[in-house]
């Protein structure tokens, strides 16, 4: 984890690296690129493969999925160079169901129940970053590198138990409520979670890094990768990997 932090932060100095090289060499940075000197706006969506990694002895990463839809603006650093800070808002919807059999050791060894947890979460992210946008010779495309980071609110969220009784077993619902917790828990609530470390927080920032390819300068696909900066419960962080269709007006 800390080679590929490394990476993301090597990538932010090579950008800035290139910013100062276009503003030495203006006739240089003409030719490389005809992005609007602007900047532009964008809607996208994006799939968001993640996994939930933590370093709390015993414990299992956790993988699951979010749809996330937002608004960008990118804004020219200078005329004389590509390079651009790219700000966005958007809103994410997670989701995963996780089966504890193996925690739940009592409900393995009766063999009656096979039970699952349903995860959910809403979140607001505010993605911010540098970019820089080359214009491949004789053709219609433009790859844009860019790196940056990610600030998100986590609004909503829940896990819910659900019991999925084996044929022929039955057990009544105060049974499970003694044996076994609250159906449903909101997961940034400390009583509902038994435990402080095991309470999600809700503010977080993180670091990411990617490519975007932009066809006639309106429509872009890309694709990146980042983590937490910080924990969204204790010794747990979020690694996130993105697939962007975009569309510039």
């Amino acid at each position: 984890m800390k080679t590929i932090k490394y990476y993301a932060v090597a990538a932010l100095l090579a950008i800035s690296s290139s910013a100062n090289a276009q503003f030495t060499n203006a006739s240089s940075s003409a030719s490389s690129t005809s992005a609007s000197s602007e900047g532009w706006s964008s809607f996208f969506v994006q799939y968001n493969p993640s996994k939930v990694v933590s370093d709390v002895d015993g414990a299992e990463d956790l993988s699951f999925t979010g749809i996330t839809a937002g608004f960008s603006k990118a804004f020219a650093i200078a005329p004389s160079t590509p390079i651009y800070l790219e700000a966005g808002l958007a809103v994410q919807y997670s989701f995963a169901t996780w089966n504890w059999i193996d925690d739940l050791k009592i409900l393995k060894k009766n063999d009656y129940c096979d039970p699952e947890e349903k995860f959910s979460m809403f979140s607001a992210k505010v993605p911010v970053s540098l970019t820089y946008v080359w214009d491949l010779p004789n053709s219609s495309i433009s790859l844009a590198p860019f790196a940056g980071v990610d600030f998100r609110f986590n609004a909503l969220g829940s896990m819910k138990t659900e019991k999925n009784m084996k044929s022929g077993y039955t057990i009544d619902d105060d049974d499970w409520e003694d044996n076994f917790g609250k159906i449903k828990k909101d997961v940034f609530d400390k009583k509902d979670m038994g435990d402080e470390d095991a309470t999600f927080k809700r503010f977080q920032i993180g670091w990411h890094i990617g490519l975007n390819a932009y066809f006639n300068k309106q429509y872009y696909v890309g694709i990146s990768y980042g983590s937490d900066f910080s924990e969204i419960r204790k010794k747990t962080k979020v690694n996130t990997t993105s697939i962007t269709l975009g569309f510039c007006l």
